[in-house]
């Protein structure tokens, strides 16, 4: 039974053919929305999208890039369309689409696939001693090829130890003085870049305003701004943070906290991630030890749950969820892996990947980016020994770690606490986990706890808890 244009309802006959039913079916949505019918036939692969709008955002973006002549849209009423929502026409700029089944959010970033890919095989170019370190020739990261990258937009360089013994629970006895500019600076150690082939278009405050745009009912979009940059984590050539110096990952903690802080600031960014990826079954595309920060004016659907549930546990419980999470994996202990006065690294009881770990502050904190420069030094040899950890428990794989700061789109930042996740990469995502959005563990997070409670345990007995 297929409704006509009248939204009466006529039995099929043994003659109707299917292109005819199709046919009065779209005739039928078309007057139930109340929007004009086109004169020619409709696009089979879009004969819901009714809106003049969406027509022309189709449109668009194929490859001819002029108006499909079947939808016979008025040449005005494109041209007023398109200056609108000039995102469409622009095959370097970011947008973001709606799935109204899921709620959640895509990003289409078209200049992505042009960035360099060194795990493509090819030949090896051997170091290169330059100054301390080393260097690979051809490597755009390395100290010397500055000229390869934009122009740094942050820096830092380590100096000596301060004289000034860092506070009470520190792990070293001083950390590193630090020479920051805001801009290239000789003798770098962390350096900071715009993305060269950036997944987000860089924010103009005339499109900020229209990051919540919708142009359809089914098919909302929206342009997508902000930043994207890349964390240079050292000037010499190295691959994995587990080879790192605390005072380098510190370092590079200071870089993450002032990035946060200046894109926090910016108006019209609602969302921010910092992320690492660590060899290419991690997403990494350069061999060279490197993390990227990402500011948008979306805020990611799950972000927005997150959000919603912790806000949800505060007005009833009156703490954090964070917090209380934390405060129950202490007292049950059997998913801690390490604790300090500060700071405290476990498998979380619900861990979605394998060998995961997540580390978070024992105080409550919503915010990464409001630690001092002794906190960050404390961190950072925590942060140092769990990489370790996930080198030796899992030789060779990739790895991704995630920080997760209170985003600035929060009405309620005490109801966040902050945390920062690693895991290596063993499993696939597969056919279930992708239409379920379901993961399936093989590895309980008690086992990966206990494994890596006794790689903790070799590497330094009077660092690892007792129990276990």
């Amino acid at each position: 039974m297929i409704p006509d244009a009248d939204s009466d309802m006529k039995p099929e006959t043994a003659n109707s053919s299917a292109p005819d039913q199709v046919r009065e079916a779209e005739l039928g949505f078309a007057a139930n929305r109340k929007t004009p019918k086109t004169d020619g036939p409709i696009d089979m692969d879009t004969r819901l999208s009714t809106d003049e709008k969406t027509r022309v955002m189709l449109s668009v973006r194929r490859s001819s890039r002029k108006l499909d002549k079947r939808w016979d849209v008025d040449p005005d009423t494109q041209d007023q369309l398109l200056a609108e929502h000039t995102w469409l026409t622009d095959e370097s700029a970011s947008h973001s689409r709606r799935d109204q089944l899921t709620g959640g959010w895509t990003i289409y970033a078209p200049s992505r696939d042009q960035r360099p890919n060194e795990y493509a095989p090819a030949p090896s170019m051997p170091p290169v001693a330059l100054g301390n370190g080393q260097i690979q020739v051809g490597c755009p990261f390395c100290a010397g090829s500055e000229q390869q990258t934009p122009e740094a937009v942050w820096t830092g360089r380590l100096g000596d130890l301060t004289a000034v013994p860092t506070d009470q629970g520190a792990d070293r006895f001083a950390r590193p003085a630090v020479s920051v500019c805001y801009g290239e600076q000789p003798g770098w150690d962390v350096r900071v870049v715009p993305n060269k082939f950036p997944a987000i278009t860089a924010i103009d405050p005339n499109l900020a305003s229209l990051a919540e745009t919708s142009t359809d009912q089914l098919f909302p979009s929206a342009p997508v701004v902000g930043g994207h940059e890349v964390i240079i984590e050292s000037s010499g050539h190295a691959e994995n943070m587990a080879s790192f110096d605390p005072a380098l990952v510190y370092l590079t903690l200071v870089a993450y906290r002032e990035r946060i802080r200046h894109w926090a600031s910016v108006d019209g960014i609602r969302y921010i991630s910092v992320f690492k990826n660590c060899g290419p079954e991690a997403g990494a595309s350069l061999h060279h030890s490197h993390s990227q920060l990402i500011a948008t004016s979306l805020l990611p659907q799950a972000a927005r749950v997150t959000l919603a549930r912790c806000e949800t546990h505060r007005a009833r419980t009156g703490s954090s969820l964070g917090c209380d999470l934390l405060r129950a994996e202490c007292e049950q202990k059997s998913r801690l892996i390490d604790r300090t006065d500060s700071f405290v690294a476990y498998s979380p009881f619900a861990s979605r990947f394998p060998g995961m770990i997540r580390v978070t502050s024992m105080g409550h904190q919503s915010h990464f980016e409001n630690f001092d420069d002794a906190t960050l030094d404390r961190l950072a040899s925590l942060l140092t020994r769990v990489i370790y950890w996930v080198d030796q428990a899992f030789p060779g794989k990739a790895y991704n770690y995630l920080l997760h700061t209170c985003p600035p789109a929060a009405s309620q930042p005490e109801a966040f606490q902050w945390w920062l996740d690693i895991f290596p990469r063993i499993n696939k995502a597969a056919g279930f986990e992708w239409s379920s959005d379901c993961m399936i563990n093989s590895m309980l997070p008690e086992v990966a706890a206990a494994n890596y409670r006794r790689i903790a345990r070799k590497d330094d007995p009077r660092r690892v808890l007792a129990f276990g």
